[in-house]
């Protein structure tokens, strides 16, 4: 069995003008992109695996940086998806200049091509032949440091998923996709996650900035994340505290979404490649069945405060109640309390609470 890991480069400089169509534009690494590019530097310590990249500047530089000494190998064939005449105009260039093409395209990503380019499909096929040429003339783990489009068109082939719905597949830059090789079959263990499983407060910090996350709500997800871990801390009950504090800074990332606000915040993180932190966001406001401790640890700490200040259980379900206007609203409401009471008596046996319908 061998492991086979997709990593797409670092974030790349991008250049002025609005969002562009890049494909083969060599671009260089930003500093945000050498930072993670060195977070991947750490993650193949760790590993056995030999380094292969794209030539193109994004990709090549992260590699040798990600390889800190080791040989790495420049293989033409692991250059981006070539997007053709569209290659480096704006979208909106595009749209006026090709309409009809532009929306096809629009409608089936995958498997149409740009003007004189190639298809994600295609472009997922070529990256295919390279990596069955690599794993023929090899022994071992490999690691192929690219693209999200030749990625996402690989990682399609190999997944039984409509071709249309590709660019739901996460490719973070600096985010892995594993792959298996077990008798000459390739499998998907996982895509698109980074190398460590937590971000670092200078992510959480750009990521606020880029949902124009306000300034109160970042105050409450403070007050959240110390009332969890003292909870964490008095209870004992084993918790990963770096997952769990995260989880609190970011649980009202998009909270100018409103109600659904937790999934858009699950979302995000997704596409940034942090599942784990993602799924315990998600249920902080229905925490629903087989929660872990740190999702529940920040349910009951979001209960448990109101902007910055400390609120009791029946305070908060008190104003919750009255706003309930039929028997259904009446009987979740009494639910959801029960569930709030009960992780409280876990994680700080001194909450107490009664407020009886």
């Amino acid at each position: 069995m061998r492991m086979i890991y997709l990593i797409r480069h670092g974030r790349a400089l991008q250049p002025e003008g609005g969002r562009r169509c890049i494909g083969r534009t060599d671009l260089p690494l930003s500093p945000e992109g050498e930072g993670q590019a060195e977070a991947l530097q750490a993650w193949l310590a760790a590993h056995s695996a030999r380094v292969y990249a794209s030539p193109l500047a994004r990709a090549r530089d992260t590699a040798v940086r990600m390889a800190d000494g080791r040989s790495v190998t420049v293989l033409d064939a692991l250059r981006e998806v070539d997007v053709g005449l569209w290659e480096g105009l704006t979208f909106e260039e595009i749209r006026l200049r090709w309409p009809e093409w532009y929306a096809a395209r629009g409608a089936h990503l995958a498997s149409c091509a740009p003007p004189e380019g190639e298809s994600l499909l295609a472009g997922g096929q070529r990256l295919m032949d390279a990596l069955q040429a690599i794993l023929r003339e090899t022994e071992g783990d490999v690691a192929l440091v690219c693209h999200s489009g030749v990625i996402r068109g690989l990682v399609c082939r190999l997944l039984p998923m409509d071709p249309d719905a590709l660019m739901t597949l996460p490719q973070p830059c600096g985010g892995i996709t594993t792959l298996r090789e077990d008798g000459g079959r390739l499998s998907v263990v996982s895509v698109g996650m980074m190398p460590a499983p937590v971000p670092e407060d200078a992510d959480i910090c750009r990521w606020h900035c880029r949902q124009d996350t306000p300034e109160e709500v970042i105050a409450h997800e403070e007050a959240v994340a110390r009332r969890a871990l003292l909870m964490a801390e008095q209870s004992g009950i084993p918790v990963n505290r770096p997952l769990l504090r995260a989880a609190c800074l970011l649980h009202d990332l998009c909270r100018t979404a409103g109600r659904s606000h937790p999934a858009e915040a699950a979302r995000a993180l997704r596409a940034e490649g942090y599942p784990a932190l993602a799924d315990i966001i998600a249920r902080h406001h229905d925490l629903g069945d087989n929660s872990c401790a740190e999702a529940e640890l920040l349910y009951l700490a979001d209960k448990l405060t109101e902007g910055t200040e400390p609120v009791t259980l029946e305070t908060r379900f008190r104003r919750a109640r009255e706003k309930c206007r039929t028997p259904e609203a009446l009987a979740a409401w009494q639910a959801r309390y029960d569930q709030a009471l009960s992780l409280a008596r876990r994680y700080t046996p001194n909450i107490k609470g009664d407020a009886q319908p």
